[in-house]
């Protein structure tokens, strides 16, 4: 599990040691040669009361993704491990599911014609992403499959701004795989408020305690 930065100000994050397996959580991956891992913590109450984005996050974790794109170690593999380490609390029974976590994944469409292995590896770490989720149980419907959603990078860019992710203390110098990542979590997020409730709780589950 990536170091996790505590943005919130409010006093609502608590210091216990399984508060990043509490809040809901979206997980997203800029996927390339190197990839750009982001999780955000939010606050749901905070969201669909109208409250600004700075007080609707409450932690933000990244990390980069290089080496092989398969393999124990590979870029799969460790989007894979982090999601679960979000997913499984351990219990003295077997690791317990607790609700929360969306994954996402940056679209990917060729406006040009590249055979070039780098150019491609975007839409071959979604597809081998996306093909482990369908075979992985869905806690929320008790079938097979976990979603793997989507945005595409324009949307993400033009939502959250490099300005625009230093006003809210989630901007990270150096490449952009990163920076990319969090705009998807932040725009995901934005928009779950216009999507509404039904659509956050199929998306994230539902904890009571989320809206107290």
């Amino acid at each position: 599990m990536p170091k996790v930065t505590i943005l919130d100000t409010e006093g609502r994050w608590s210091p216990s040691e399984d508060e990043h397996l509490w809040w809901p959580r979206v997980q997203w991956i800029d996927p390339g040669g190197v990839s750009g891992l982001a999780v955000v913590w939010f606050d749901p109450k905070a969201l669909f009361s109208g409250a600004t984005t700075a007080k609707v996050v409450l932690a933000h974790s990244e990390m980069y993704l290089s080496g092989p794109e398969d393999g124990p170690n590979g870029h799969v593999s460790r989007f894979l491990r982090v999601a679960r380490g979000l997913n499984l609390e351990e219990a003295e029974g077997g690791p317990e599911y607790r609700p929360g976590l969306a994954l996402g994944c940056e679209s990917f469409v060729p406006r040009m014609m590249n055979k070039d292995w780098e150019f491609l590896a975007p839409p071959r770490l979604r597809a081998a992403i996306s093909y482990q989720l369908s075979m992985e149980h869905n806690h929320l419907t008790g079938q097979l499959g976990v979603p793997l959603h989507a945005q595409s990078p324009s949307d993400a860019k033009g939502s959250f701004e490099d300005a625009r992710l230093k006003a809210l203390r989630m901007y990270t110098p150096g490449p952009d795989h990163i920076r990319d990542a969090t705009r998807h979590c932040l725009l995901w997020i934005r928009k779950l408020r216009g999507n509404g409730l039904d659509f956050f709780k199929s998306a994230h589950g539902y904890e009571e305690g989320w809206f107290e």
